[in-house]
């Protein structure tokens, strides 16, 4: 087993971004470095706690194995360079076998991550039981340089879910320190938050979406990875701190507005999310080929759901100016 490797700062309470990956209008799709650089600083600046690389959002499996050690490398030096040494870097090392999660586990941690985030195996689904899913986690564990974080999302894993037992579990081992749940069930969460920390007091529950993140961080979770964060950033600080400040009535407004338009992305898949970054940002491009442009039907109904809370957006960040 590989010594663990403490990273910069701890994985820990708040708003985590699954950001997006961005393509050039070329042949091939090639990376645009220079709107990812734009795009990570113009979020480090809005207060986020920290950035996983190579997830969902990022459309990790059109991403390959040298594409994703240039965007972590490229983002550390970013992050180093202008005064965000502290932030978390997370990368997605999930896989469909335990050799390629742990090699690309190994490839994150030289390039300058904190953590990696581990999808279960769902190709062959039907053959994966809960006890071959608990030992992919642990032997990933055993061999990744970098702490794991399980990442429980069915729809992405052949309906492979893991249960609040095998976390609980799951928990003991020294080097997986948490969970993003994009199972979206907040019952499960106050399973596992109260199951495991009354041993593991340091394991860490995220929820996968902002939609729910009130609801979240009332059962005990530390806060999300959303995605809504690369458009809305301030938005889902702000909805954060006002829960933490017990400004209740006003955060449960806030989170019905957010629920609002990341309910129009999630219900729109990558397409969705791309379009609203093009939309309101001017960045976001297409998604890598096969998965298809946003359909005008689409774009008219982000334009409706996602437009207030992107007004509140800027109006937090013409408060900071």
């Amino acid at each position: 087993m590989s010594s663990t490797t403490r990273p910069r700062g701890v994985l820990g309470e708040g708003i985590y971004v699954p950001t997006l990956t961005f393509f050039k209008d070329d042949q091939g799709q090639s990376l645009d470095i220079g709107t990812h650089k734009r795009h990570i600083l113009w979020m480090a600046r809005a207060g986020v706690h920290g950035f996983l690389l190579q997830g969902s959002t990022a459309e990790a499996v059109a991403i390959n194995r040298e594409e994703r050690i240039e965007l972590i490398k490229v983002t550390r030096q970013l992050l180093d360079e202008n005064g965000f040494q502290r932030l978390l870097i997370i990368a997605g090392a999930g896989a469909q076998s335990t050799l390629e999660a742990v090699t690309l586990s190994i490839d994150a941690a030289n390039a300058g991550a904190d953590y990696v985030i581990v999808l279960s195996p769902g190709y062959f689904a039907s053959s994966i039981t809960p006890e071959a899913n608990e030992g992919f986690y642990r032997e990933v564990a055993d061999y990744s340089p970098i702490p794991v974080i399980i990442y429980s999302y069915p729809s992405a894993s052949g309906g492979l879910e893991i249960s609040s037992d095998s976390v609980v579990s799951l928990a003991k081992h020294p080097n997986i320190v948490g969970i993003k749940q994009t199972d979206h069930n907040v019952g499960k969460m106050a399973r596992i938050v109260y199951q495991v920390k009354k041993d593991q007091s340091d394991f860490v529950v995220l929820g996968g979406a902002s939609e729910y993140l009130v609801g979240a961080l009332a059962v005990g979770a530390s806060g999300v990875i959303t995605g809504a964060a690369n458009i809305c950033p301030r938005a889902v600080m702000k909805l954060y701190h006002l829960w933490l400040e017990g400004k209740s009535e006003e955060a449960r407004n806030l989170q019905g507005m957010l629920s609002v338009g990341e309910g129009a992305l999630l219900t729109g898949g990558i397409p969705a999310i791309k379009a609203a970054a093009q939309l309101f940002l001017g960045r976001g491009g297409v998604p890598r080929r096969p998965v298809p442009p946003p359909s005008e039907a689409l774009i008219s109904t982000l334009k409706v759901k996602y437009a207030p809370l992107y007004e509140l957006e800027q109006r937090l960040e013409a408060q900071e100016a």
